[in-house]
């Protein structure tokens, strides 16, 4: 049963108390049918735009995507979205439609070409509840019966046959979009809707750049990216020329479990929910194919994979056009993500002065994902410390501890105004051995600790040069004791005749 909530109960209700059809449509339909909860919902109708303005010319409206032939309404804090039929969508380009059927068979996908509404009930004119409701939901493309001529011996006839392929060419972005849903719900796609993605993958050639863009982030995204990434590699590799070298390419090393692309799609589902982290697990190990190297042993080796990676990962998303701050932090991650996490944590810190706090943290997220992928037990020894490094950095930064020696309660400047040092050397000098003190008892940067603690170095090395003073005072008058008595102050040595 398909409860709609009340104000889009209301949108429908308005349009049809004026003469017009109304209908819910789409995706909104689709969560509603398997019993999900969306938040966005589609309406569409045979009123023109203006009829939609004036409908609900006193509720508060949005104009912005008029040029699509999209009204939003905002009634009791939830927004509706309120569209004449069309037939297709080209950016802000619109051919409308006069009946509901040829909106819905521009849906690309049966399971958001339904339409509901309490007057009529569910019109499913491609049988989505099929696809919906067996054990396993099912991505099925809208086709079309087409005639075509075929040849038997010398007799030519026709058939008539189911063609999927105008839900592909005419918007190449949902060669993605099939991928999408089995990413980020448990879908599959059905057997002749993925050899029809397969016979139209060349429709990426023209496909719109930023759409493929955010499919594919959508894809990574996903609660399932990783089974997603493995069973559409096929696909994928049209759109990524450069994954194709890593399906099936087996590492050969006792490290890893898995072939190079299994390898990546795992670390992908690994990774921390962020577009960053996971394109960079997606792109981190394109380089490997290129850089293997066996040794005596059979063994593979993999030496400048990360800079190989990173040239083959700003090629893909220079073509996809990339924000520059994602390019950026993408390549960087990349290049550095078989960078060696010291254990320590005076080592950490080292590191942190070295890469920035937020770098390394994203670093170190890069690094527990790749290690989890490595083998079948994702807890292995390697993600164990990983995972303790990661920690630790997050208490450094969230008890404010000192890694950087400008983080010290007391300054070069002060240390020479109190006369605790003679010259800029020896309060460099003092400053670093403070420093050390800190980096291992954090609780020590304490501006009257740290006084105290530079006014006993003081008194200790004033007594060290004093010492060294009467020693070489020592020396001078025995030195000159020796000369006094016409002895020698060194043994003489004569060469034998």
């Amino acid at each position: 049963m398909i409860i709609l909530p009340d104000q889009v109960t209301e949108v429908l209700d308005r349009l049809e108390s004026v003469g017009f059809e109304a209908y819910v449509v789409g995706e909104c339909l689709r969560e509603l049918f398997i019993g999900n909860s969306p938040q966005d919902f589609d309406v569409v109708t045979n009123a023109q735009i203006n009829d939609i303005l004036f409908t609900f010319r006193n509720y508060r409206l949005s104009e912005e995507g008029a040029a699509r032939g999209e009204i939003l309404v905002t009634i009791l804090g939830m927004v509706v979205q309120i569209s004449p039929y069309r037939k297709e969508v080209f950016g802000n380009r619109v051919v409308y439609a006069d009946d509901l059927e040829t909106d819905l068979a521009r849906r690309g996908f049966t399971m958001n070409a339904m339409a509901y509404s309490p007057k009529t009930g569910l019109i499913d004119p491609y049988n989505a509840k099929a696809a919906l409701s067996g054990e396993v939901k099912q991505v099925v493309a809208i086709g079309e019966n087409v005639t075509i001529n075929v040849k038997t011996g010398k007799e030519k006839t026709t058939e008539v046959i189911y063609d999927m392929s105008r839900s592909f060419t005419v918007r190449p972005s949902r060669l993605l979009e099939a991928i999408r849903y089995c990413a980020e719900d448990e879908y599959e796609i059905e057997a002749k809707t993925r050899d029809c993605m397969l016979a139209n993958s060349s429709c990426f050639e023209y496909a719109d750049k930023s759409a493929i863009r955010e499919e594919l982030k959508r894809i990574i995204m996903g609660k399932f990216a990783a089974r997603a990434l493995e069973q559409n590699s096929a696909i994928l590799k049209c759109v990524i020329p450069e994954i194709e070298p890593c399906i099936g390419f087996q590492q050969q090393t006792r490290h890893h479990d898995f072939d190079v692309w299994t390898h990546i799609a795992k670390s992908v589902g690994y990774a921390l929910p962020d577009p960053i982290i996971r394109f960079t697990m997606l792109f981190h190990d394109l380089g490997k194919p290129d850089c293997m190297a066996i040794d005596a042993k059979g063994a593979g080796h993999f030496k400048g994979h990360g800079e190989r990676g990173r040239l083959l990962a700003e090629g893909i998303m220079r073509r996809l056009e990339f924000s520059k701050d994602m390019f950026d932090r993408i390549s960087w991650l990349i290049y550095h993500h078989d960078y060696r996490i010291p254990e320590d944590r005076k080592g950490l810190k080292a590191l942190i002065r070295e890469l920035g706090p937020m770098d390394l943290k994203s670093l170190l997220q890069c690094e527990i994902a790749d290690s989890r992928a490595r083998k079948v037990e994702t807890e292995t020894e390697m993600t164990v410390k990983l995972r303790a490094s990661l920690e630790a950095l997050n208490e450094i930064m969230t008890n404010g501890e000192c890694y950087d020696i400008s983080q010290l309660a007391i300054t070069k400047r002060e240390l020479i105004e109190r006369r605790l040092v003679k010259s800029d050397a020896e309060a460099d000098q003092l400053m670093n051995a403070l420093f050390d003190v800190v980096l291992d008892k954090p609780s020590f940067n304490n501006r009257l600790m740290l006084l105290d603690i530079a006014q006993k170095s003081k008194s200790k090395l004033d007594k060290i040069v004093e010492d060294r003073n009467r020693e070489r005072a020592e020396k001078e008058r025995e030195k000159e004791a020796s000369k006094a008595k016409g002895r020698r102050s060194e043994p003489l040595f004569r060469k034998k005749k």
